[in-house]
């Protein structure tokens, strides 16, 4: 036998047992799974497959999932396991929910990633929590999910949602109240602008983004012109904002922020501004973002901003290389979610390995695996560094704002990104 072939056999014998990295010898002792329940078909597939997709560079990039410290010749090949959670062309969450006792009911599947949707989360972290599988969600915003505002408005619905009473579920995105704060920002700090009119439709999500505005902007160092009520109006009623923007006018308004949901009562504010003060903006929230807003606000849209939860992944330096290779792999731009997909992603792969350690270098439990996602503290992601808080929120507060330019464009385009703190 050559001495090449003997070299080859056992260079081959090397790669069955295993490999060696910086002196240990890491070697697989079998597999566990990362689920993720998304939408990769119907109407809601641009969503989820840009997700699939950041799932798989992540895992692929991974290779061998080995202990982080203690054990790192403890090692797992860590596969993933997809369901679609569209029903009848658009995401369900009764599929969704039967998709997790799916997960659930797999022992080697040891956390997941989703859903993309509040309800979604609605519908599967209940399942998730009696099984104690951790879930990262890359998209979902809704402040409920997670916390009980002073207000009341989510009626305890966070507790509901864990019967076991330990949180399993977290995002690394925030959540849809920041919005409020980070409008204030784009305002006073962007913008250049010093006196705020505020605009609410007084439903839960109206009024919480239309104060947290307000605080904001005044803490920035900005003034509240009117802020007895916020502007508050009925969205039950036709909506009718003259009389509101010639005093908003009066007062020396240089922005008006409109807190609420209604695309048409945005519209019809946003027509009466470029009737009477025409170089004022408008702000508002990512029900701004939707193009029946801009047709109906006509010309006048170009003075509109609006801010969406999430990065806005152009502008991220540390971004650049998952873009590129998201662009090599996959031969496309990225998704809307695919930023925050391959962080959750890499930061469940952290945690497995953290509790590979916990497990004396074996398969970790699902609680191991739990315990060490909501340790996650100071995790340096594409996005940014992040960390959890008790509640499953992500200190990483990032936002886009997105200006209008034309009634007919599709989308507005990139105007700031913005990071809220405190």
């Amino acid at each position: 036998m050559t001495r090449w072939r003997v070299a080859v056999l056992i260079l081959a014998g090397l790669a069955l047992a295993g490999c060696v990295v910086g002196g240990t010898t890491r070697q697989s002792m079998g597999v566990i799974k990362l689920g993720a329940d998304l939408p990769l078909s119907g109407d809601d597939a641009p969503d989820g497959i840009p997700v699939k997709n950041a799932i798989e560079l992540a895992i692929k990039a991974a290779g061998l999932v080995c202990g982080a410290a203690s054990h790192q010749d403890g090692c797992l090949e860590l596969q993933p396991v997809y369901y679609d959670d569209v029903s009848q062309g658009i995401h369900d969450p009764a599929t969704g929910a039967k998709n997790l006792e799916l997960l659930t009911g797999d022992p080697r599947v040891v956390a997941m990633v989703g859903p993309l949707y509040d309800s979604l989360a609605r519908s599967e972290v209940p399942v998730a929590n009696a099984a104690q599988l951790a879930m990262v969600s890359p998209a979902a915003t809704n402040e409920c999910l997670t916390q009980e505002p002073s207000d009341g408005h989510c009626q305890g619905l966070a507790a509901r949602l864990r019967p076991r009473g330990a949180n399993n579920f977290f995002r690394v995105v925030t959540t849809q109240l920041d919005e409020g704060a980070a409008g204030a920002d784009l305002a006073y700090k962007s913008l250049g602008k010093r006196r705020a009119f505020v605009i609410n439709d007084q439903t839960p999500f109206g009024h919480g983004i239309a104060i947290r505005f307000a605080d904001r902007f005044v803490r920035d160092g900005g003034s509240i012109v009117d802020p007895s009520d916020l502007g508050a109006f009925d969205p039950n009623q036709p909506p009718a904002f003259g009389s509101r923007v010639q005093r908003a006018a009066e007062l020396g308004t240089d922005v008006v922020y409109f807190g609420g949901a209604q695309t048409n009562a945005a519209a019809s504010l946003q027509r009466e501004m470029a009737a009477q003060m025409p170089r004022v903006p408008l702000v508002g929230s990512d029900r701004l973002a939707n193009s029946q807003f801009a047709k109906s606000a006509g010309a006048g849209v170009r003075g509109t901003y609006y801010t969406i939860v999430g990065p806005h992944p152009a502008s991220l330096r540390s971004a650049e290389g998952f873009l590129r290779d998201y662009q090599k792999q996959y031969g496309q731009d990225v998704g809307t979610y695919s930023l925050q997909a391959f962080d959750a992603t890499n930061l469940l792969i952290a945690a497995i390995a953290r509790a590979i350690d916990d497990a004396g270098g074996k398969l970790p439990t699902r609680e191991q695996v739990l315990k060490q996602v909501s340790r996650t503290a100071g995790y340096r992601g594409v996005m940014g560094v992040m960390s959890f808080d008790a509640q499953g929120d992500t200190s990483l507060k990032l936002i886009t704002a997105d200006q209008w330019f034309a009634a007919t464009d599709p989308a507005g385009r990139f105007a700031a990104q913005l990071t809220v703190d405190g």
